[in-house]
């Protein structure tokens, strides 16, 4: 009885190994194209226009964070605290 079973849980598992390998294949008749679109590649103001757009979102994330440094001097200015154990660096 238990090798019977033994033999029976050996067989599903070889089964179900053949029956994955035969899934993962490759399907011949699906063909992959470029993972890059064509459309974009072929317009070259676009490239110009996105490198534009990642200065002016640099340029921004800098000033915010000047911004933010100088309200954090002006409030410690206001409440007077020259010394914190939980100083904003």
């Amino acid at each position: 009885m238990k090798l019977r079973s033994l033999v029976l849980v050996g067989a599903g598992i070889g089964i179900g190994y053949a029956l994955s390998q035969k899934l993962h294949e490759d399907d011949p008749d699906v063909v992959v194209g470029p993972q890059r679109s064509t459309r974009t590649a072929s317009v070259p103001g676009l490239s110009l226009v996105k490198g534009q757009a990642q200065r002016i979102g640099d340029q921004a994330s800098v000033r915010s964070l000047e911004a933010i440094r100088r309200a954090r001097g002006a409030i410690r200015d206001r409440l007077g605290e020259e010394q914190d154990d939980a100083l904003w660096n």
